[in-house]
């Protein structure tokens, strides 16, 4: 039987140090004979670097959440099994301060693309 992880992702991918980051997901089984993938309620475990942080259980819809928060910067490497699969997302915590930098350059570039797509409407409509 085919088992994947799939939709693997995280409220914050660089949450403040202290601050509690969500990872959700979902888990499917391959029904060969409708030839589709179908959300199967089963445990998945969970590893933070290697270290076992328990079991979570899928819902009815295959779907699965698990709350992780770190006293320590740097990155974490996540990995969710269940049955004959795994997979894994890493999460990299942060000081406030880069926090603020990286929202900060998150803004301009936002602005920037705006500033671009107003130009490139003025130079259509005008030529």
């Amino acid at each position: 039987m085919k088992v994947r992880i799939a939709g693997l992702h995280a409220s914050d991918k660089k949450p403040v140090v202290g601050d509690e980051v969500v990872i959700r997901g979902y888990v499917q089984r391959y029904d060969d004979k409708r030839k589709m993938w179908i959300p199967i309620r089963t445990r998945v475990w969970v590893d933070v670097d290697g270290i076992n942080y328990g079991v979570v259980y899928s819902n009815p819809d295959g779907s699965f959440e698990f709350r992780y928060s770190s006293k320590v910067k740097g990155k974490k490497r996540v990995e969710f099994k269940a049955e004959n699969c795994k997979r894994e997302i890493e999460i990299e915590f942060v000081g406030e301060e880069e926090k603020r930098r990286v929202n900060r350059i998150g803004t301009i570039v936002v602005a920037i693309l705006i500033l671009l797509l107003i130009l490139l409407y003025l130079i259509m409509v005008l030529v």
